[in-house]
């Protein structure tokens, strides 16, 4: 489900490459939020980039159906699922969802359609809620030197084992966690079958470069650099 945790571990699957298709060359900062408190059941907040999965992951809990609210955010056209209504700005369309649905339409809809799926639903397992608005990376707070806010996706329920998915770099326990991630990516490595291909090479092109990791544990800091290519 955390396809920061897949980079970290070295699993490069075609999931952690999607993520990184929108960058070019360049240095990206704040990007792939998360803050994860632990009580009595974990809360874990996160930016933009974990919405998809987190959609998977608790779409994969539903037993019959659950209603759903939201939007899927695209620039392509979906006409294949029956949807409340449609806005649309600047070329990019926002299609709203308030019904009720299964897995399986959940699971199908995401499967064919490449887009940002901002769902809120609930299952015996947990609580998801996400802003429904057009990715952007996170902006500090107002005043000078706070920190950029995880606050697109907000995630809740009692499994306390779910807190390591996202702190899958800290020992022991804790009641506080939080995660930034900085996007360093030095080369744009294109086939050569596909040099005259922008379209294609834009998707398939891998990204090569760092990511550097500062994890704050109970306000302890500690910052780790991962080589790539994704």
């Amino acid at each position: 489900m955390n396809f920061i945790k897949n980079i970290f571990e070295d699993k490069i699957d075609s999931n952690v490459h999607k993520q990184f298709v929108r960058y070019g060359k360049g240095t990206f900062q704040d990007r792939a939020l998360v803050e994860v408190s632990v009580s009595k059941n974990v809360k874990i907040k996160t930016s933009f980039e974990y919405a998809n999965e987190l959609v998977k992951f608790l779409a994969n809990t539903i037993k019959d159906k659950v209603h759903v609210s939201g939007g899927v955010i695209t620039n392509k056209v979906i006409d294949d699922f029956t949807f409340e209504n449609i806005k649309q700005f600047a070329g990019v369309k926002t299609y709203q969802i308030n019904a009720d649905l299964s897995k399986n339409e959940i699971l199908n809809l995401m499967d064919k359609h490449d887009a940002q799926y901002c769902l809120s639903f609930s299952t015996e397992y947990g609580t998801l809620k996400i802003k429904v608005k057009t990715p952007k990376s996170a902006k500090p707070g107002k005043e000078e030197g706070d920190e950029a806010k995880a606050d697109y996706c907000t995630f809740t329920c009692n499994d306390l084992n779910l807190k390591k998915e996202f702190a899958f770099d800290v020992k022991g326990e804790f009641k506080k966690f939080r995660a930034s991630h900085t996007f360093i990516i030095n080369e744009i490595i294109v086939p050569k079958e596909l040099e005259n291909d922008f379209a294609r090479a834009r998707v398939e092109a891998k990204r090569k470069g760092k990511i550097i990791r500062i994890t704050d544990v109970d306000s302890k800091k500690n910052e780790i650099t991962k080589e790539v290519i994704v």
